[in-house]
């Protein structure tokens, strides 16, 4: 077991940054969208947004740490850091780290937010979308559990669900087309 100890970090790391992903682009749509108004509480809500988002970011990083440490498969900084330098999978690693930089920067300038524009934050953080995106690739083209049938499942109903909260962003979010024609009226 200790000879693994690497490894299972490295996939329950993965796992949990996945699931916390997924429920920060739903707190963050619950937010944008205000769809629980006059229940929700805003602040509470981007509390918890933020912390989640926090979090993810905590456990990508734990996640390629414990990849390097392992010794299983030969990671180094600069292969879990730079597209395209991994000889193992390079395109589906490349998917992670290219996840990892939207992430970041996500976070990074929610952190800087009020010393922003605003429309420079937003089209930042609307790449969470794409984030996530790749993210759900990274996950379904790498690592030892693909094409375990648990895993899979596990996998594409977190997809679904995501697609399903891009749904409800879609649908009463700002980049709605009945929200562009109400703005424009």
């Amino acid at each position: 077991m200790t000879n693994q100890i690497w490894w299972n970090l490295t996939r329950a790391s993965a796992n949990i940054a996945m699931v916390l992903i997924l429920l920060t682009v739903f707190w963050g749509v619950l937010l944008a969208t205000r769809v629980l108004k006059p229940n929700d509480r805003p602040a509470w809500l981007r509390d918890i947004h933020t912390w989640m988002g926090g979090l993810a970011l905590i456990f990508t990083i734990i996640h390629m740490l414990t990849l390097i440490a392992d010794s299983y498969i030969s990671f180094t900084f600069v292969s879990v850091l730079v597209p395209f330098v991994s000889t193992w999978k390079p395109l589906q690693v490349t998917l992670g780290i290219l996840g990892f930089y939207i992430l970041a920067a996500v976070q990074i300038t929610s952190l800087m937010m009020r010393k922003m524009k605003r429309t420079t934050w937003r089209r930042i953080h609307l790449l969470s979308y794409i984030q996530f995106v790749l993210v759900m690739a990274h996950t379904m083209t790498s690592g030892s559990d693909v094409g375990k049938a648990w895993y899979s499942g596990i996998t594409v109903a977190i997809a679904m669900l995501g697609a399903a909260i891009f749904g409800i962003r879609f649908i009463f979010g700002k980049f709605s087309p009945g929200a562009a024609r109400a703005k424009a009226e």
